[in-house]
Order: C-alpha cells, then sequence, then structure tokens
C-alpha cells in the first residue's frame, strides 16, 4: 500500500510539472518567435529507489519548428531564417538567442528586443535620430538618403546572427536561449555566421498548438485526480485495517 501511495504521489508531482510547463507555452501563444516546451520523463534503469521501482530523468524538449510568418512591413522587424538565431544581452550582459526579431531603438539610441540589447557583429550598434532605416538579408543595417537624383547608402552597423545545433540551446525563464553549460568551452566565442539570412519587414508568430497543449492539460488534470483518489482509497484502507487490528484486539 506504501509503495501505492508512493507511485501515485511521484506521479502526481510529474504531472503538476507537465502542468507548469503546459501554462508557460499557453502565456506565450501571442510572443512573437516563442518555442513551445515540453518535458519527457526518461526511466533511469541503472538506480531503483526504496520500493524498487526505477527512478525517473526529467529531460526537457523545445519544438524549434518555425512559427507561422507575419508580414508587417515595419522596418525594424525582421525574421531569422532556418536555424539562425538573432544574438542578444540579458540583463546580466550574458549573451542568449533568440527567434524574437521585434526590434525597438530606446532612448540612447540602441536596438532592442523586449528592453534586451542586441549585439552588434562589429561592436555596440547606434543609431542616429530621424533617419530612413535599411536592414538586407546578412543583418547589415544601412541609413538611407534619398536626394533628387540617386539613393544614397551607408552601413551603420551589422547584426551578429549565429547557428547553433538546437540540441545544445537550453530555454531560461525569462524566454532566451542560452548555450547549455556543458558546451560553454567547446563554444567559447560564438561568432557572427555569415551564411544565416533574415527576412526584413516580417515576424515569427509562437509555434505553440493551442489545441494540443489545451487538450494535454485536460489529459493531465485527469491523471492528477485519478492519483490523488487512489492516496484517498489507500489512505481509507489504510484506515479501515487498523480498525479491524483494533476490534481484534
Amino acid at each position: 500500500m506504501e509503495k501505492a501511495i508512493y507511485e501515485s504521489m511521484n506521479a502526481a508531482i510529474k504531472l503538476l510539472d507537465k502542468q507548469a510547463v503546459i501554462a508557460n507555452n499557453l502565456a506565450n501563444i501571442s510572443t512573437v518567435g516563442f518555442k513551445e516546451s515540453f518535458n519527457l520523463f526518461i526511466k533511469d534503469k541503472n538506480v531503483q529507489n526504496l520500493y524498487k521501482t526505477y527512478n525517473q530523468n526529467v529531460k526537457e524538449y523545445y519544438n524549434l519548428y518555425p512559427g507561422t510568418l507575419i508580414h508587417t512591413q515595419r522596418k525594424l522587424d525582421l525574421v531569422v531564417k532556418d536555424n539562425g538565431w538573432l544574438a542578444i544581452k540579458d540583463i546580466n550582459g550574458q549573451e542568449a538567442y533568440t527567434k524574437n526579431g521585434h526590434m525597438k531603438i530606446n532612448q540612447e539610441g540602441k536596438l532592442t528586443v523586449q528592453n534586451y540589447e542586441v549585439i552588434g557583429n562589429n561592436g555596440n550598434i547606434k543609431i542616429p535620430n530621424d533617419i530612413n532605416l535599411k536592414i538586407s538579408s546578412n543583418g547589415i543595417i544601412k541609413k538611407v538618403k534619398k536626394t533628387k537624383d540617386s539613393i544614397i547608402e551607408s552601413t551603420i552597423g551589422s547584426l551578429k546572427l549565429v547557428r547553433l545545433p538546437n540540441n545544445n540551446l537550453v530555454q531560461k525563464e525569462n524566454g532566451l536561449f542560452y548555450l547549455k553549460k556543458d558546451n560553454l568551452n567547446q563554444y567559447k566565442n560564438v561568432l557572427h555566421d555569415g551564411s544565416v539570412r533574415i527576412q526584413p519587414e516580417m515576424l515569427e508568430a509562437s509555434n505553440v498548438n493551442p489545441t494540443k497543449n489545451m487538450i494535454d492539460m485536460i489529459s493531465n488534470a485527469r491523471q492528477f485526480e485519478m492519483n490523488m483518489k487512489i492516496i484517498s482509497v489507500c489512505d481509507q484502507n489504510t484506515e479501515y485495517a487498523n480498525q479491524l487490528f483494533n476490534i481484534n484486539n
């Protein structure tokens, strides 16, 4: 009976973890460039617990399939194609990566995404006031000046675009992707990849499937209730057994 309670309690805890992941997915349906995640529980056949059942390891996976493309006709919007990433700085100054290409210019003239500074390929990018911008498919930002006879373009800076193996990335609570600790030495200095291309004046929507996540949430809730009922029944059976034991004595 203790084993049944133990396994049901373990299952309930895992279901709560799954619900938290699903809730986060659903909360970010409208977040540009968001990638849904999910947990897999893998039995560790080398480790057994007190009740001779195998422990389980939790592995988090990400659905990195592209979301729907949205035409915005806004010059500071972009989509990073394929498995390329836009490099930015988090609040701690650490390099992170995102698919969110909804850039803005802050009061200091810096490009930002969700208030995080966008990293330039050749240093900081400073955007002058009141100019026309053009972002090329290779991430080069140009100032465009029109005259009566011609159009003059001058380079302001270049976005840092990188390409990293998807299984080397981990997503944190801020929604940004980072290199896993095990891969920091291998990719100590992540360099700009000139082969990465962007699509200007477009955004990539979240790839969260709301229908699937809602079905999973309902299914998890029912399984959680079932495990709670098992625990309750086991508790009642223990109480009845104690009563019978007291009667016999």
